[in-house]
């Protein structure tokens, strides 16, 4: 808002500007038809174009400090005297108002902080309180492959390990031995009808748990 009512102010004032020289030029015009003076375009035009360059830049400086949080009159009035130099240093020289006191301000609080943190480690050594280490969860992933069933099959005596509980494709039943251990299926020996056992062929894509019985 206050850009806005600065600008609309500028503007109001260059066309009282505007308006002023015209009637000073057709006074001047007046005076100089009178007394039958030539009047040199080439002069009048180059006036004209530095007085707009003139303009221009105290409107660009202006611009540029008030997006800064600057002042815009002070800034245009240099602009003016001063035209399109000061503009261009401006652009690149000029922070942001009170940016220089906020990253103070940040600094001052990071330094406090790492002070208090050092204090903290001070007073942890002195009660003799060590850094608390993170708790690691060591979870085994299971993998079902051809080595893990060769290694499940034997127990650490050199015998047939089992039984087992496992659930292929959504169905339950007991494995009683494995019997060998393939590429992409595990050959497994499970109870039959009337107490006897059969041989079964499981895909290890299709198991979804194997648990010790």
């Amino acid at each position: 808002m206050e850009r806005e009512s600065w600008l609309r102010t500028a503007w109001a004032i260059i066309i009282e500007i505007a308006e002023f020289i015209v009637k000073l030029a057709q006074a001047g015009l007046k005076i100089l038809g009178a007394e039958q003076v030539e009047f040199n375009p080439a002069y009048g035009s180059l006036m004209l174009l530095v007085f707009t360059v003139m303009l221009g830049s105290g409107c660009w400086a202006a611009s540029i400090a008030l997006s800064r949080r600057h002042s815009g009159w002070l800034h245009f009035l240099l602009g003016f005297f001063l035209p399109v130099l000061y503009p261009v240093v401006i652009l690149f020289a000029m922070n942001l108002k009170g940016e220089s006191k906020r990253r103070k301000h940040l600094a001052a609080k990071n330094r406090q902080k790492e002070e208090q943190e050092i204090e903290r480690q001070k007073m942890f050594e002195l009660q003799g309180i060590g850094p608390a280490e993170p708790e690691q969860a060591e979870v085994e992933e299971k993998v079902w492959n051809q080595r893990y069933f060769e290694r499940l099959a034997i127990t650490d005596t050199g015998t047939p390990a089992g039984p087992w509980n496992v659930v292929v494709a959504g169905h339950a039943f007991v494995v009683l031995q494995i019997l060998e251990a393939q590429e992409s299926v595990v050959l497994v020996e499970t109870g039959g009808r009337e107490g006897g056992t059969q041989k079964l062929r499981i895909p290890y894509s299709k198991i979804e748990s194997w648990q010790d019985g």
